[in-house]
C-alpha cells in the first residue's frame, strides 16, 4: 500500500504537495516529462498515460481513477490521450498485450505504433499543480452530491467499456434481474487481516447483517452479493439463504493467511485477463442495482459514481481509516 496514504486522505492538498516534493527529489520517474520518439504527428501533442507506479499492487479501480484524471486533463489541453498498460506494469501485465484494452476502449484513435514514432509526447505523471483540485473520486463522493456528479460526468465521458466486459455484464444482469436487487458489497481478506494504513475500515459481518436485514424488511428484494472472501460469503449465505444471488462465475478466497496483500499472494485466479474482467463486471452490476449497501473501498466508489445517485435507497459504512 502507498506510504503516507492516511495522511494524504486526511490532508489532501498538503499531502499532495509533500508527496510531489518527495517524488521530485527521489522518484523522478513518477513525474510528468516530455519525450520524442520520432517525427510522426509533428503538429500534435500526444499524452501517453501510464500507471504512476509499476509495482503490480494497485487494484484495477484504484488505477482507473488516476488514469481518468490524466485522460480528462489531456483532452482539456488539446492533447491526444493514449493509455499504455503494455509497456508499463500493472497487476494485469502480461508482457504482450495492452491490457487496458481488456477492460476499456482507448480514448483516441491512435495506435501503439504511431505513439512510439511521434515527435511530441508527454509521459503522464505528477506535476507541481495537482490535476485533481476538487478531490474527485475521493471518499466525498458518498457525502457530497456535487463531487459525485462531477466524478460521474468524468467517468462517463472518458471511459468506454470493452465489448467483452459488456457481454459479461449483459448476460449476468439478465440472469440476476439486477434492477430488482439490493446490491451488497463487502471486502474481507487483506483489508481485514492486514488493516493497511490509510485504507477504509471495513464493517464486521454482523454489522453488515443488521443493515441487510433492515433493507430486506423494507423492500423484500433479492440480494446481489459481491465479496472476495469465502468466509463472509458462507456466513451471509447461511443467514439469508436463497435470496442471496451471485454471478454465475463467482469464486471465493478461502484459507487466506494474511501475510501479503492479495495482488502479491498466490490465491488469485491465474488468468489475469478474466480475473480483471470478472471483477469489473461485478462492480458495474452493483451500479445497476435498485438499492445499495456497502463498505467504503475504491471498488464501491466506482459503483457508486457509475450509479450517480440513482439508487432508490442506499447505505455506505463510513468507519474511518485504518491507523
Amino acid at each position: 500500500m502507498p506510504r503516507g496514504l492516511k495522511f494524504q486522505r486526511k490532508h489532501r492538498k498538503l499531502g499532495y504537495r509533500i508527496k510531489y516534493l518527495y517524488y521530485f527529489l527521489a522518484r523522478r520517474d513518477v513525474l510528468q516529462k516530455k519525450v520524442s520518439y520520432g517525427d510522426m504527428n509533428p503538429n500534435d501533442i500526444i499524452y501517453l498515460i501510464k500507471p504512476d507506479f509499476q509495482d503490480g499492487v494497485e487494484g484495477l479501480l484504484s488505477l482507473i481513477f488516476r488514469q481518468l484524471l490524466y485522460i480528462s486533463m489531456a483532452k482539456k489541453n488539446g492533447y491526444i490521450p493514449y493509455v499504455d498498460w503494455k509497456n508499463y506494469k500493472t497487476q494485469y501485465y502480461d508482457g504482450r498485450n495492452n491490457v487496458w484494452e481488456y477492460f476499456f476502449k482507448q480514448p483516441s484513435n491512435l495506435n501503439e505504433n504511431e505513439i512510439y514514432r511521434s515527435k511530441n509526447v508527454y509521459l503522464s505523471g505528477w506535476t507541481f499543480r495537482t490535476i485533481n483540485p476538487e478531490g474527485l473520486f475521493e471518499a466525498e463522493v458518498f457525502s457530497d452530491n456535487r463531487i459525485r456528479r462531477e466524478s460521474s460526468k468524468m467517468l462517463c465521458e472518458h471511459i468506454k467499456f470493452s465489448a467483452e466486459v459488456l457481454r459479461i455484464v449483459d448476460q449476468e444482469a439478465r440472469n440476476l434481474q439486477i434492477e430488482k436487487c439490493i446490491g451488497v458489497y463487502i471486502r474481507g481478506t487483506d483489508y481485514v487481516k492486514l488493516k493497511p494504513s490509510g485504507e477504509y475500515v471495513q464493517p464486521s459481518v454482523n454489522q453488515m447483517k443488521c443493515k441487510i436485514w433492515e433493507f430486506e424488511n423494507k423492500y423484500n428484494a433479492p440480494i446481489f452479493l459481491v465479496t472476495e472472501d469465502g468466509d463472509i460469503f458462507d456466513e451471509l449465505k447461511s443467514e439469508f439463504g436463497e435470496i442471496i444471488k451471485i454471478v454465475s462465475f463467482d469464486t471465493f478466497i478461502r484459507n487466506y493467511e494474511g501475510k501479503e496483500v492479495l495482488s502479491k499472494s498466490d490465491v488469485l485466479e491465474k488468468d489475469k485477463k478474466l480475473r480483471g474482467q470478472k471483477y469489473l463486471a461485478k462492480m458495474i452490476l452493483l451500479a445497476k442495482c435498485k438499492y445499495f449497501v456497502g463498505s467504503m473501498t475504491q471498488g464501491s466508489k466506482f459503483s457508486y459514481i457509475l450509479n450517480n445517485g440513482n439508487y432508490s435507497d442506499e447505505y455506505v459504512f463510513d468507519l474511518g481509516l485504518y491507523p
